[in-house]
């Protein structure tokens, strides 16, 4: 069936580089490596269905239809090959595409992916956001709050940036991530794919469980000798928290 078009920030000549981004997100979760990778790639960071300026999620969607919609559009910007990077949603998501795509994805960069399944027994505090149309203050406030207990390593200031960019990306969030990235797949697809693949974590992933070492341990399970970067200084969103040392990583990765 046609899908209908995604939202996508485009930049830069040469080999296409797909993007994916996380739960509650949007290309905006590449902000910090977009103009990097450009330099070497033509880059094609999609805003995922439900998600930024993309269409809504139909009701009735089944998370595999979603899988088909994303891989259909990444199809048809990939041609006869391309390089993939996922994040967290998105990197379950990139997982899924390159074990269907076979040789059409060269490289794959997952950072921090889900597929785990549930992770029973996590707990991460988080405070509720007051809806649009409160106090705009106390509304940022807790944004920053929650980007400090899930995806970031230090508390941002209320009036900083990235709450401003978190606070779109939740005003625009019409999908829940976790009817895909909550499922036990990224295993499988793993051991399905033939793509080179690179893991990175942030060093203060809040959400790896029950570790970052016992996640690595069992890709490198299915995929021996798979390289497993950890990255200091950064929590879940590592691409934006310490994009140089990222933007070094998929670079010399991706480059071959």
């Amino acid at each position: 069936m046609p899908w209908p078009a995604l939202a996508a920030r485009t930049e830069g000549d040469g080999a296409p580089f797909v993007l994916l981004h996380g739960g509650v997100g949007s290309s905006s979760h590449w902000a910090r490596n977009i103009e990097a990778l450009a330099r070497n790639y033509r880059v094609v960071a999609f805003d995922l269905p439900g998600y930024g300026a993309s269409p809504d999620v139909p009701e009735n969607l089944e998370p595999e239809q979603y899988i088909d919609w994303v891989a259909a559009t990444v199809s048809e910007v990939a041609g006869d090959g391309c390089e993939l990077a996922g994040f967290s949603f998105g990197g379950v998501i990139a997982a899924r595409i390159a074990a269907r795509f076979g040789a059409r994805i060269q490289r794959l960069s997952l950072l921090a992916p889900g597929g785990f399944g549930v992770p029973k027994g996590r707990v991460i505090s988080t405070v509720k956001v007051p809806p649009q149309g409160t106090s705009p203050q106390e509304r940022r406030k807790a944004v920053a709050a929650n980007l400090a207990s899930w995806m970031l390593s230090t508390l941002p200031g209320s009036d900083d940036e990235v709450v401003d960019m978190q606070i779109y990306n939740i005003d625009h969030a019409r999908f829940d991530s976790r009817r895909v990235s909550l499922r036990e797949t990224l295993l499988e697809d793993l051991r399905r794919m033939t793509a080179s693949v690179q893991l990175m974590w942030g060093a203060r992933d809040a959400l790896a469980y029950p570790s970052i070492d016992a996640r690595a341990e069992v890709c490198r399970a299915v995929r021996p000798g798979m390289p497993v970067e950890l990255i200091e200084d950064a929590g879940h969103w590592v691409q934006f928290e310490q994009p140089e040392r990222v933007n070094e990583l998929l670079l010399k990765f991706h480059r071959g």
